[in-house]
């Protein structure tokens, strides 16, 4: 069984499922686990990321004003790999290739695929829907009594998560500094279940834009940059830019030294299982200062 996988996430729980060996075309954004790096990439991406996040932010509406792809797909090489399954995802075009793109290139005039072949679109919102999409994954490459597993350690140790003491402080996640933007989806569960509260945005919530009233009035104990995509250097030096806003800079979390940096590519931007390993982060890094 031949699969392309078009979300990094989907490749992660490939992986997981020990089926690494069925990759045969992977989208250039996945990098987890590094042997990755090694297959075929079928995607690319019209937005330069080397520009400043607010370049980044003007290029996203653009191209979303005018109709235009945020990312590229290779059809010829996709068609010359001839894969059974192809999976996408449906939750964010911004984030990667969504299903409607994927859709209209691979099964249009553009690219004649044979009717065998599967579209698998993840749509993962939450951690519920997170193991859900392992468990379709599992079903759809016969390996679903090791996706019921996984998902069932993953439920063990949430449930152990959901245990632990809670404390009466109001965490601010910003996915964006310029423009600002809140952390949506899945980043709000996993606020609480570090034991914290989302000072902005509940479980399910999509990320937005904020306005500097609206930071200020959320009343945050703590902050913290995960800017979506990004590792944790990356977002330190956000961090450094945050530090010198003078809007917010006065708040309790910059006079506490309690704003910190994450590797938000690997621990809160991805709906895959290591989103616990991002809370367990969260909760270490606010409780040890």
């Amino acid at each position: 069984m031949k699969i392309v996988s078009l979300v990094p996430s989907a490749s992660e729980i490939i992986c997981d499922l020990g089926l690494e060996k069925n990759l045969v075309g992977v989208s250039h954004e996945c990098n987890y686990p590094i042997s990755l790096l090694k297959i075929n990439t079928v995607t690319s991406s019209n937005i330069d990321s080397a520009k400043s996040q607010r370049e980044i932010d003007k290029s996203v509406r653009e191209k979303v004003n005018e109709n235009s792809p945020l990312y590229e797909v290779d059809i010829k090489k996709i068609k010359q790999l001839k894969p059974d399954i192809i999976i996408t995802q449906g939750i964010c075009d911004v984030c990667a290739i969504s299903s409607n793109q994927v859709e209209v290139l691979l099964k249009g005039q553009l690219c004649t695929l044979p009717s065998s072949t599967k579209i698998i679109s993840l749509n993962g919102r939450s951690f519920d829907d997170i193991c859900n999409d392992i468990l379709t994954i599992g079903e759809t490459l016969n390996q679903k009594d090791k996706s019921q597993k996984i998902v069932n350690d993953a439920i063990d140790e949430q449930n152990k998560m959901s245990s632990m003491s809670k404390f009466n402080l109001r965490v601010l996640c910003l996915e964006w500094i310029d423009p600002y933007f809140s952390a949506g989806h899945w980043v709000p569960e996993q606020i609480e279940l570090a034991g914290f509260i989302s000072a902005i945005g509940r479980p399910g919530d999509q990320s937005r834009v904020l306005s500097i009233d609206e930071i200020i009035n959320s009343n945050p104990d703590i902050i913290a940059i995960i800017c979506c995509g990004y590792s944790e250097e990356e977002n330190k030096v956000h961090l450094k830019q945050v530090m010198e806003d003078q809007r917010i800079n006065n708040l309790p979390p910059f006079k506490n030294g309690k704003i910190f940096a994450f590797d938000s590519d690997g621990l809160f931007s991805r709906p895959t299982l290591r989103i616990l390993e991002g809370a367990k982060k969260l909760r270490e890094s606010i409780l040890k200062k």
